[in-house]
C-alpha cells in the first residue's frame, strides 16, 4: 500500500473509534430456543480471506479480564465462517504476524492493517470491550481497505458469563454488516452455538493469552474438563500440542471432535497434519483424499501428495496431485517447491529444474532450493552446473554444506498446517536487485557495529552479484573489523580490479601497513598521491613508511 493510501486508511481507522459518550444502539436480543434449522450453510471454501478480525482492545485496561479479547478473535471468525464468510482463523493471523516479524502484542491500528493485506484480506474487523457491574459491551467497527471506509459500530451488551454466546450472536450482525446475508435466522445460528459454560470460556480465553504452552494445556483440559462439547478449546489444544510437537497426543485429542461439529473439517485436516508427522501416511492419505472428495482446497491436496508421496501403497501419483493444487493457486511458492520435490522423487530431475528455477527467482536467498536445484543437476548428470549451485548453497545457507550428497528420503516437503494459505506477496526481483538490498543491509549492520552480521549479507550478496564494487569494499571492512587481514586485502584487490579508486587504493595501503608490509604500502600510496596529491591517507601511510 503507498504511503498516502495508508495514511488515508490509518485516518478512516483512528477517527471511526466510537466516542465514549455515545449510546450504543440497542442491545443484541437474546436467543430464543428453537427447533434445529433444516440445515446450514456450508463451511467458506478455503482461499483468499475476504475479513481479518484482531482482538478487541480492552477500554479500561487496568480493570478489564484481559482474555475477552482474544477469547473474542477466536469465536468471531468461526462464527463468520459457519455463515459463509470467508474470514481468518486465529491462529492463521498468528502464523502471519510472525512471518512478519511482528510480536504477539496488542496490535496498532497500522500494525493490524499490514498484517491484514499479508493476508489478502479486503476488511479488517476491530473494537473494544468494557465491563462493569457483570455487563460486557462488544463494539465493533468494520474498516474497508480498499475504500479506506468504516461501517457504523455494532454494538452488543449482556451478562459478562454469557461473553460466548455474545460473541457468536454478534457474529450473524457482523455477517450482515459485511454484506453477506445469512442464510438462517439469528434464533437458528443460535443453535450452533459453542456449547460451554462461562467457566471453561474464561479458562480458554486464558490459555489464549498465555504464550506458555504447559499453561495453556493446563487451561485447555480444565476448560474441556467443565465443557466437554468445547470443540473450539479441543481445537485450540491440538494447535498447542502440534506446535510442541506432541503429534500422536494430537491426534487422539482431535479424533474425539464428532462429525457434526462445525469445526470438523478444521479438526480432520490438522488430524492429517499430525499423521504426517508422525509417519503414518496412508491415514493421512485417506484423511485428505476424503477432505478432496467433500472440497478440493489447494492446501488439501497440497497435503494429500506428501501422503502420497511417502506411501508406497498408493496408485496416485503425488505430482499429479500437485498440479492440481498448483493449478487453483499459481503463486503459492510451497505448492510449487512441493511439487518440484515430488518430481525429483519421481525420477523427473529436468522438470523439478524447471520449477526450481523459477522459485529462485522469486526468491534468490532460498538455501533450500538450492539445495534440491543442485540435487536436481546431479541426478540428470549435469555435476559442473550442479556445482555451481553448490557454491551458491555454502554462501546462501552454509549450515546445509553437509548435504551435497542428494538424499531422497530427507524430509524436505513442506506440509502446510492450515487450509488456509497464505499469500505471498514477493514479485520477482533480478538477482542484482536482491544483492543490491543485501549491500544496503549490510551497510547498516557494518555502521551499526555487527560486522558478522554484515559478513553474512554480503557474502550471499557477492555470489549474487560477483562484479559489484561495492560488496568487495564492504566485504574488506567488515573482514577487517573481524582481523581477517588477508582476505580483506584480497576484497580490496577485487575491488581496484572493478574499477580503479584513489580512496580504495589508500584503504589498501593502509591496511598494508597495519599487516607490517611497508614496502608495498609505501608503493600503493605513492601510486594514489600521483592521482590524489591530498589524500590524507596516503600521506599517512608514506610518513609510517
Amino acid at each position: 500500500m503507498k504511503p498516502a493510501r495508508l495514511a488515508l486508511v490509518l485516518a478512516a481507522a483512528l477517527g471511526a473509534l466510537p466516542a465514549r459518550a455515545q449510546s450504543p444502539p440497542s442491545p443484541t436480543p437474546a436467543p430464543r430456543p428453537v427447533a434445529p434449522a433444516p440445515s446450514a450453510p456450508s463451511p467458506v471454501a478455503a482461499g483468499p480471506a475476504s475479513v481479518l478480525v484482531v482482538p478487541l482492545e480492552g477500554e479500561v485496561a487496568s480493570t478489564e479480564p484481559n482474555w475477552v479479547g482474544e477469547l473474542a478473535s477466536e469465536l468471531l471468525p468461526h462464527g463468520l465462517q459457519a455463515l459463509g464468510v470467508a474470514a481468518v482463523d486465529r491462529d492463521d493471523r498468528l502464523r502471519a504476524q510472525a512471518a512478519l516479524e511482528i510480536p504477539v502484542v496488542p496490535l496498532t491500528r497500522a500494525t493490524s492493517i499490514r498484517v491484514a493485506e499479508a493476508l489478502g484480506a479486503e476488511r479488517l474487523v476491530f473494537g473494544t470491550y468494557v465491563v462493569k457491574d457483570g455487563t460486557i459491551t462488544l463494539t465493533l467497527r468494520v474498516l474497508d481497505l480498499a475504500r479506506a471506509g468504516t461501517t457504523p459500530p455494532l454494538v452488543a451488551r449482556g451478562p459478562l458469563r454469557g461473553v460466548g454466546d455474545l460473541a457468536h450472536g454478534l457474529s450473524w450482525d457482523l455477517a450482515a454488516a459485511l454484506g453477506r446475508a445469512p442464510a438462517v435466522s439469528r434464533e437458528q445460528f443460535a443453535e450452533k452455538r459453542p456449547q460451554g459454560s462461562f467457566e471453561s470460556m474464561e479458562a480458554l480465553g486464558k490459555a489464549l493469552v498465555s504464550r506458555k504452552p504447559p499453561t495453556q494445556v493446563k487451561l485447555l483440559r480444565h476448560a474441556l474438563l467443565l465443557s466437554p462439547s468445547l470443540d473450539v478449546a479441543r481445537l485450540a489444544l491440538a494447535r498447542v500440542q502440534v506446535e510442541t510437537g506432541e503429534f500422536s497426543a494430537a491426534h487422539g485429542t482431535l479424533a474425539r471432535v464428532p462429525a457434526s461439529s462445525p469445526l470438523s473439517r478444521a479438526a480432520r485436516f490438522m488430524e492429517g497434519v499430525a499423521e504426517l508427522q508422525i509417519g503414518r501416511y496412508a491415514d493421512a492419505a485417506a484423511t485428505y483424499g476424503d477432505l478432496a472428495a467433500e472440497r478440493p482446497t489447494p492446501a488439501v491436496l497440497n497435503n494429500q501428495a506428501l501422503a502420497v508421496l511417502r506411501d508406497p501403497h498408493t496408485k496416485l501419483r503425488a505430482s499429479d496431485v500437485l498440479r492440481r493444487a498448483l493449478e487453483q493457486d499459481p503463486d503459492a511458492t510451497d505448492l510449487a517447491f512441493n511439487l518440484a520435490w515430488a518430481l525429483l522423487y519421481e525420477n523427473d530431475p529436468a522438470s523439478a529444474e524447471y520449477f526450481l528455477r523459477g522459485l529462485l527467482r522469486r526468491d534468490p536467498l532460498d538455501g533450500h532450493t538450492r539445495v534440491v536445484l543442485s540435487w536436481a543437476l546431479r541426478k540428470a548428470g549435469r555435476s559442473e552446473e550442479a556445482g555451481h549451485e553448490w557454491e551458491g548453497v555454502l554462501a546462501m545457507a552454509p549450515s546445509y554444506a553437509t548435504l551435497v550428497t542428494p538424499d531422497l528420503g530427507r524430509r524436505f516437503e513442506r506440509i502446510l498446517p492450515s487450509e488456509r494459505i497464505r499469500p505471498d506477496a514477493r514479485s520477482e526481483r533480478s538477482e542484482n536487485e536482491v544483492a543490491a538490498g543485501l549491500v544496503g543491509r549490510a551497510e547498516r549492520l557494518l555502521a551499526a557495529g555487527d560486522a558478522p552480521g554484515a559478513l553474512r549479507d554480503l557474502e550471499r550478496a557477492a555470489y549474487l552479484d560477483p562484479y559489484a564494487q561495492k560488496v568487495h569494499l564492504l566485504l574488506a571492512r567488515a573482514l577487517r573489523t573481524q582481523g581477517a587481514r588477508e582476505r580483506a586485502l584480497n576484497e580490496l584487490r577485487m575491488t581496484l580490479w572493478s574499477q580503479d579508486d584513489p580512496g580504495v587504493r589508500a584503504e589498501m595501503a593502509q591496511l598494508l601497513l597495519e599487516m607490517g608490509r611497508r614496502p608495498e604500502a609505501r608503493r600503493e600510496a605513492e601510486k594514489v598521491l600521483k592521482l590524489d596529491p591530498g589524500n590524507e591517507t596516503a600521506r599517512k601511510v608514506i610518513e609510517g613508511t
